[in-house]
């Protein structure tokens, strides 16, 4: 009997390419925190965060786009998400599957702001859309099993509520929490694509650092 003397799963956390962007970001969000002048959290900015979306870790990176409106802003961003462990699902025929899925993508959001207060504090709110690709990189990597879910496109709408935490005029903490809903269009025969679809709907709650520009 074939023994997988390699089956050690990666940490959902360690070493992939979600985390390296993140970290990359935010070495870049920190050599911008010595800059310091003009109105605080105004202009063009940069953001790196972590949290989780429904049964999902999940860490993004992005960019606040100008202005157009004092109380209202646009962002976009990178998102990858993970599945906090494997997810297993049983059909009404008794059959199961059990995988960890993973999703990449980009979200917009856009929102309204309040102004600041004393130069330190700002809430805000706001919708976000994500479209992207469900995909099982750690079953493929320990199994070669490609991917599970098959072709599809995935997506989230999502609210949340926040809070900005400025430490200087150009760097702020930021903590978020929401809630949404997720889906994708995909293979309806594939028991690992309707699992998938809804994993990831309920409560966001995430926290990063922004640097404005």
């Amino acid at each position: 009997m074939k023994r997988f003397a390699d089956d050690r799963r990666p940490c959902a956390g360690c070493g992939h390419p979600g985390g390296r962007m993140i970290l990359l970001t935010v070495l870049l969000l920190a050599a911008i925190a010595a800059r310091g002048e003009g109105v605080a959290g105004s202009g063009v900015g940069l953001e790196a965060g972590a949290g989780i979306q429904g049964c999902y870790s999940m860490f993004e990176a992005g960019i606040l786009l100008p202005r157009l409106a004092p109380n209202f802003a646009v962002s976009l961003k990178a998102r990858y998400l993970s599945g906090l462990t494997y997810a297993t699902y049983i059909d009404t025929g008794g059959r199961y599957v059990s995988f960890h899925p993973c999703v990449v993508g980009g979200a917009v959001a856009m929102g309204g702001q309040s102004p600041l207060f004393h130069d330190l504090l700002r809430a805000y709110g706001a919708f976000e859309l994500l479209l992207g690709y469900s995909f099982t990189p750690w079953d493929n990597l320990v199994y070669h099993t490609g991917n599970l879910i098959g072709p599809n496109l995935t997506y989230v709408a999502s609210g949340v509520c926040g809070m900005e935490l400025f430490t200087s005029r150009k760097v702020a903490f930021f903590i978020e929490t929401g809630g949404g809903f997720k889906s994708l269009k995909g293979d309806r025969t594939n028991r690992n694509a309707m699992a998938s679809a809804w994993l990831g709907s309920g409560v966001t709650a995430r926290m990063g650092v922004r640097a404005y520009l």
